[in-house]
């Protein structure tokens, strides 16, 4: 009879420990649904822009057939666009953004989690600091506007806290 109840009360400590701990699985869950992954990488490009007509040009989007930039304007073109996109475009195209007159929004990428790293739990085993990796996929030529190296994955960190609930992040540490 006593070696089945220090069974017993052995098996529940041990059931209660595995509550506290957070495993690769639930951060993988609770960084999805808090980071919203995956989601897609936007840049905005305001077709009226002299500068983003230069980006776009040193990119080489206009010599890849991306797009086509009007290099003169006259009086009566200004506030005109003169960043036109190409079909060659068109499936990198989100919308045109509501907010901004001649503002379209182009894919850069798809941005996905990788893999949780690292999970530290602190010694309350209340909170953990997660650390997971960020990829991209999907790269789209509009990546070149972008001054990053997107075939690496990027490391991130977060912060966990355990609640009634279950694991979610600590938005006191935000």
């Amino acid at each position: 009879m006593k070696t089945v109840s220090v069974l017993v009360l052995s098996i529940l400590l041990l059931g209660a420990c595995n509550r506290t701990s957070l495993t690769k699985e639930q951060a993988i869950q609770v960084i999805r649904e808090v980071k919203k992954y995956p989601h897609v990488f936007e840049h905005d490009v305001n077709t009226t822009d002299a500068v983003a007509a230069r980006s776009l040009l040193d990119a080489g989007l206009e010599a890849d057939g991306i797009v086509t930039i009007d290099k003169t304007q006259k009086l009566k073109d200004i506030c005109n666009p003169i960043i036109h996109f190409t079909d060659k475009a068109k499936p990198f195209l989100i919308r045109e953004d509501p907010k901004y007159n001649y503002t379209q929004v182009v894919k850069i990428a798809d941005v996905d989690l990788g893999e949780v790293t690292a999970i530290r739990m602190l010694e309350d085993k209340k909170s953990a600091t997660v650390e997971y990796t960020v990829v991209h996929k999907n790269i789209t030529p509009f990546a070149k506007l972008i001054n990053k190296d997107m075939t690496r994955p990027d490391t991130l960190r977060v912060e966990l806290a355990l609640f009634d609930t279950g694991w979610k992040l600590d938005k006191s540490r935000y």
